[in-house]
């Protein structure tokens, strides 16, 4: 059935201003007008036969969510790591079909995976393709490509050599990998993996990121030490996830390089800060107003103030939770909003930007879906307030529909 949507206002994703008194006309599962209800004319909707109506007179239309960075067999608590390791693999996939279902009534239409294991992930993106499950649009890199005993390793591709790199890089592509996940330093979720230092030199990387674009397969490197930073700008990486700028000298802070921005700028490279863990994680412990690393201090503040450095630089931002790790429970996703918006003023018409058109440009689906634009498809969510006046209403969608199908109306959901 076509479907007409009348609101009080309209954010199409697109960095420009909102519209007011707006209507979106669905036919087919994409967009076909959109416009002020002042033109809204028995002419304009005189072909559609029988439509539904929905109207949200005090609400604001907005593109559906796009989260760039979850891990779906996690648990998002802290018990994440554990149970990674203990759980069989049928739980995994049942926690991963549940993860996707609560993401998508959250107002999450498109999801990327960056690190599950491959015997889940790509069964989860075919149930969904194939509507044996319900969840968002799903694009998966399967397991990472780490070191041995590397960030990650225990559902991750370990290597140690250019072969076995180049080997691991073609067999993510030949299993249907719509990226490549790279952790190029250490990380926090791993025990003995080092967040300060690279894990891989800066010619193995080169000879990965070479061989995924001559497939036509973006990367994504995990990086939190400058020296991973670096060394993945270098090789021509596309998304920088984390991108935390610790100094890899234990008895230092951050080492951040304003010379490495302005060229992370220059390339157009994505970058997904993660922005909201670490605040959460503040919430839950609120003593911890600091996070630390084998006797470092990484000050949050300072961690705020380098983001909005590279804001007005021009870095590009992707909004990713980190979903599945400790703090980033699925169906919270909005917090990565609301972060950028609280911590790194950013307004909420370019966070909103951030999580959709920036998203969907980084994930090579503009074309389709990531701002409300005729001829895309219909994958938008409704609040029921003000967004601009009130962000927080991101945290109760109201209606979800995905690919012009309403999965939730009026807070209760339909699938």
């Amino acid at each position: 059935m076509d479907i007409l949507i009348k609101a009080a206002k309209l954010i199409d994703g697109t960095g420009s201003r909102s519209t007011s008194d707006a209507f979106i006309l669905i036919r087919n599962g994409k967009i076909i007008e959109i416009g002020s209800q002042n033109d809204l004319s028995e002419n304009l909707t005189s072909g559609f036969g029988k439509f539904q109506i929905m109207d949200f007179p005090e609400g604001t239309i907005l593109p559906g969510l796009i989260e760039t960075h979850s891990h779906m067999h996690c648990t998002g608590n802290s018990e994440a790591s554990e149970r990674m390791l203990l759980d069989t693999e049928e739980i995994l996939i049942m926690r991963a079909v549940n993860a996707m279902r609560v993401s998508l009534l959250s107002g999450v239409t498109t999801m990327r995976d960056l690190g599950s294991l491959n015997s889940v992930a790509f069964a989860i993106k075919n149930a969904i393709i194939n509507n044996v499950i319900q969840g968002p649009r799903i694009l998966v890199a399967g397991t990472p490509i780490t070191t041995t005993a590397g960030h990650c390793y225990f559902f991750g591709t370990e290597v140690n050599s250019e072969k076995e790199i180049l080997e691991a890089v073609r067999k993510q592509v030949k299993l249907g990998a719509d990226c490549i996940k790279i952790m190029s330093t250490g990380g926090n979720f791993t025990p003995r993996s080092n967040p300060r230092r690279a894990q891989f030199s800066l010619r193995f990387l080169q000879e990965a990121v070479e061989d995924a674009h001559r497939l036509e397969v973006p990367v994504a490197s995990h990086c939190h030490g400058t020296e991973g930073i670096i060394n993945s700008v270098n090789a021509g990486v596309d998304n920088l996830i984390h991108c935390s700028w610790i100094s890899s000298n234990p008895s230092e802070g951050y080492d951040y390089r304003e010379d490495v921005v302005d060229e992370i700028a220059d390339k157009g490279i994505f970058v997904d800060p993660t922005i909201a863990l670490g605040h959460l994680r503040q919430i839950d412990d609120p003593e911890a107003d600091v996070f630390q690393r084998g006797g470092v201090f990484y000050d949050l503040d300072s961690r705020y103030e380098m983001l909005r450095d590279m804001w007005s630089k021009g870095v590009k931002f992707i909004s990713g939770l980190d979903a599945g790790m400790h703090m980033g429970e699925f169906g919270t996703h909005y917090n990565s909003v609301l972060v950028m918006i609280e911590k790194m003023g950013v307004s909420p018409i370019d966070a909103i930007k951030c999580v959709s058109k920036n998203s969907a440009e980084c994930l090579g689906i503009l074309p389709e879906t990531g701002t409300v634009e005729k001829g895309k498809y219909a994958d938008l969510i409704v609040l029921s307030d003000d967004f601009e006046k009130n962000p927080n209403s991101l945290k109760q969608v109201d209606t979800v529909i995905n690919k012009g199908v309403v999965v939730k109306k009026n807070q209760i959901p339909l699938i």
